[in-house]
């Protein structure tokens, strides 16, 4: 018995084509999702991650879809990554816009980066004592960012140009070393402060003093141990 061939109707064969560009057009996003949904730095080199979700006409996620990444100032920000997933690196103060684009469709992620821009400190002459138990001179910070806003939270190193007067930490303290005089300045992630200037003097009691070494210390020592090595040999001559 022959087998009988069977010929799509050309109906058939006209409708498939318009039923995969149904199908592709429902799948292919209208709109795209970003989180985080604003990023704000505070230091330059500093990262973060963003995710993009495409989403469909029917509402469905579209994760077959890819991103293209990019930044509306690579001065401010930069961004990489693999698929939807990007790492947004903070370059420098000012504002941008991490994009992730789709053929025509796109999502946005502002970010701000603000960086410490201006550091004050006080008192402009610090008088500092050597005491018998070390205590620290607090200095007065404050810190700004590249809009003048007020920053919290930052180390705050302290530096003297002289450590053989006074050393800095990273309080912004100072701590008298020994008599003299010197500038000291704070540091806060790159920006820094005045000098300021800063005597020393030795505050200590006698007690707290080193005692002062005369002639040759080793002789009263020896002296010691001829008498104790004489004493022992009167006793075993008894």
């Amino acid at each position: 018995m022959a087998h009988r061939s069977i010929v799509p109707h050309p109906r058939a064969l006209l409708l498939a084509p318009l039923a995969l560009l149904a199908a592709a057009a429902c799948d292919k996003p209208t709109r795209v999702e970003m989180e985080p949904s604003a990023l704000r730095f505070g230091v330059r080199g500093q990262t973060a991650k963003v995710h993009a979700t495409p989403i469909a006409k029917n509402g469905k996620q579209a994760p077959d879809h890819v991103c293209a990444w990019s930044s509306t100032n690579e001065a401010v920000a930069k961004v990489s990554g693999p698929h939807n997933d990007g790492t947004v690196t903070a370059t420098g103060p000012g504002n941008a816009a991490i994009r992730c684009s789709i053929g025509d469709v796109r999502g946005e992620v502002p970010v701000s980066v603000r960086v410490v821009a201006k550091v004050t400190v006080g008192p402009e002459h610090a008088a500092l004592k050597v005491t018998d138990e070390p205590a620290p001179f607090a200095l007065a910070v404050a810190v700004f960012d590249d809009a003048g806003a007020p920053v919290q939270g930052r180390v705050a190193m302290s530096r003297c140009a002289d450590e053989n007067v006074c050393r800095g930490d990273g309080r912004a303290q100072l701590w008298a070393v020994a008599a003299g005089e010197t500038t000291a300045f704070v540091e806060v992630e790159g920006a820094r402060s005045a000098d300021i200037k800063v005597s020393v003097v030795d505050a200590r009691t006698a007690a707290g003093k080193p005692q002062r070494v005369t002639g040759n210390p080793m002789e009263a020592i020896e002296r010691e141990v001829r008498k104790r090595e004489a004493e022992e040999r009167k006793k075993a001559g008894k």
